[in-house]
């Protein structure tokens, strides 16, 4: 088994980007959803609530984060010491960040067709894992409870199997796809930790999926309707939280992954 893909997603909602190797820290991927789009209120704003986020392109390079959609191009810094500093709002947990108005800000509430802003997490700021499923400092970025989610190929074909039209795995939006042959769907359920090289990933729990499952990755439109969720159930990966589909994990150790490593597992005793 090996890690086929990597990906990262700079602000939290917006789309994400394809890395070859990437720096796996405490709050999960590198660059991995320290920024996040907040209304004037500093609460979080995403595609659940504006599906139309979907339409701006994000590619990562030297000099930043250039995003794109009809509307224009901007650019956003990797990371930043600037802006106001204030509370903000993701989910249950309100949290210091910087909050800036910069030409991404003013593309993002363009697109959007509200005014928002960009909220960065600084690194003297700490959000903790749901206190039911972590353990004591560990932490996560802006993502919605854990600092990393971990799909599989397999898994994803076995729900394809039961669409009349495929889906991508950026639909469902994991950091870490893992690939290889023996794998089989849903097999990630049934593992404690995996361990890629030096980094060993702890499975927090199944990660229960919201509306964006349902929406196209690059436009936002819901043409299959609730298609995917129905394939899940039918496949009974559901339960109490609603229908799952990838692992919701923790690193244990820090390091370097890249496409291609191969990966270990050790099962649930």
């Amino acid at each position: 088994m090996n890690i086929s893909g990597l990906w990262i997603y700079p602000v939290k909602s917006l789309g994400g980007v394809p890395v070859t190797a990437a720096d796996v820290e405490a709050r999960g991927l590198a660059g991995d959803r320290r920024w996040m789009i907040v209304d004037g209120n500093g609460r979080f704003v995403t595609r659940r609530e504006v599906p139309e986020l979907a339409r701006i392109g994000m590619e990562s390079g030297e000099g930043g984060h250039r995003l794109s959609a009809r509307e224009g191009e901007a650019m956003l810094p990797v990371r930043t010491s600037q802006g106001l500093r204030m509370p903000v709002t993701v989910w249950s947990d309100t949290i210091d960040a910087l909050v800036v108005e910069n030409e991404a800000s003013v593309l993002i509430s363009e697109v959007a067709g509200r005014a928002l802003r960009l909220a960065y997490l600084p690194d003297d700021t700490h959000r903790s894992v749901s206190a039911f499923y972590g353990r004591p400092a560990e932490e996560v970025s802006f993502a919605d409870g854990f600092p990393i989610l971990v799909a599989s190929e397999a898994s994803l074909a076995a729900v394809n199997a039961e669409l009349a039209t495929p889906v991508p795995m950026a639909r469902f939006r994991p950091n870490i796809v893992l690939a290889g042959e023996g794998l089989k769907p849903w097999s990630e359920a049934k593992w404690a930790e995996i361990l890629a090289g030096e980094v060993r990933m702890r499975f927090a729990k199944p990660c229960s999926r919201c509306i964006v499952i349902t929406q196209h990755p690059d436009t936002g439109a819901r043409a299959e309707g609730n298609a995917v969720p129905m394939a899940l159930r039918r496949l009974g990966r559901f339960n109490a939280e609603g229908v799952l589909f990838g692992m919701n994990a923790v690193a244990e150790t820090w390091g370097t992954i890249a496409v291609g490593d191969e990966v270990a597992f050790r099962p649930i005793p």
